[in-house]
């Protein structure tokens, strides 16, 4: 047998010895339980060796978790529209308009709750508009999405202005910041979803209609409704970032939202949930995984990475772990599925 016989036996059997390891991952059902968990670990870990400590710090560890929390929340709301099956990658967008919306509002009023209650009643409408557009005139949910993103996203430039930003009064945004506010809204915000989504029929439907539609509907399960449900409960969760977006920089500009879709995707299949829905999904994956994509975003900055690459580097690993992520119809459903 010649040298390039024996190189092309061995670089085959090793194509076969790496496929057959993602299979035994992609198989193995504990494997989406704990691979959220360390890949935030060792993230936190790298970067910590990369820097040298720096990553530690306080201050980068607090812009850290004020990334992860605007991230955190439209994942936990955006769930509930991945669990059946649809995808959207408006969010950013629609938060840009909400926020922008909510600002006008406290520009013309200097009301806070105003702004706070126009913000997510705004986001809400952005969502519902989407989901109408796919329900009533059968528009694919991601059609929908990659129109909208340009539409919203021309209308918040138009609003803002020439100046590219709408600032709000700095205290006011620091005392709703360091008072707690973001972190009890979060919290409410995510126990609300947390009991829908898997102590009621709509999670249970969603979950069901996301796994086998064709099932769902034949028991009697509304298709329709329950997609309604699932982008008015994302809406309430841009909406609720939307502002912590504005309190997070006392203001909002034409780059708000920008790049948010990808990250809440991210996020998501990092938390351990398919963006493709079925028995799998669930509405806490979106937390973990805000805040392993938080970690990375600011610790690739830290070493040195452009923003151009780090979209990239984001893209290759979300493709790869949509692979990992995707379903296992030789399995036998889980007793935990519904």
């Amino acid at each position: 047998m010649d040298t390039s016989t024996v190189k092309k036996s061995k670089d085959t059997e090793l194509q076969l010895g790496i496929k057959e390891w993602i299979s035994i991952l992609r198989s193995n059902r504990y494997f989406l339980l704990v691979f959220p968990f360390v890949s935030l670990a060792l993230i936190i870990l790298i970067f910590g060796i990369a820097t040298q400590g720096t990553f530690f710090k306080a201050s980068v560890l607090t812009g850290v978790l004020s990334q992860a929390i605007i991230i955190g929340t439209c994942a936990t709301g955006i769930s509930f529209v991945y669990s059946n099956g649809n995808l959207d990658i408006s969010i950013g967008a629609v938060l840009g308009l909400g926020a922008t919306i909510g600002v006008m509002s406290y520009a013309a009023t200097e009301s806070v709750v105003l702004m706070i209650v126009i913000s997510i009643i705004a986001s809400m409408l952005l969502m519902l508009f989407n989901c109408t557009m796919s329900v009533v005139c059968h528009i694919k949910t991601i059609t929908v999405a990659i129109v909208v993103t340009q539409i919203y996203g021309a209308i918040s430039t138009i609003l803002i202005g020439g100046a590219g930003k709408i600032d709000i009064d700095y205290n006011i945004a620091a005392a709703l910041e360091d008072g707690g506010f973001r972190y009890a809204a979060f919290f409410i915000y995510f126990i609300l979803c947390l009991v829908i989504y898997h102590f009621t029929k709509v999670g249970r439907t969603l979950r069901m209609l996301g796994g086998n539609e064709s099932c769902a509907k034949q028991t009697g399960m509304s298709n329709s409704k329950a997609t309604y449900i699932s982008f008015l409960m994302a809406g309430l969760g841009i909406g609720v970032a939307a502002v912590f977006s504005i309190i997070n920089v006392s203001a909002v500009s034409v780059e708000t939202g920008s790049g948010l879709g990808m990250d809440v995707m991210l996020a998501t299949v990092l938390g351990g949930m398919s963006i493709f829905g079925g028995s799998r999904s669930n509405s806490y994956a979106g937390l973990i995984g805000a805040l392993t994509v938080a970690a990375l975003n600011k610790g690739l900055l830290m070493v040195g990475v452009s923003s151009s690459l780090i979209q990239g580097i984001r893209g290759v690993i979300f493709l790869f772990l949509v692979y990992l992520n995707s379903e296992r119809h030789n399995l036998l459903p889980s007793r935990m599925q519904f």
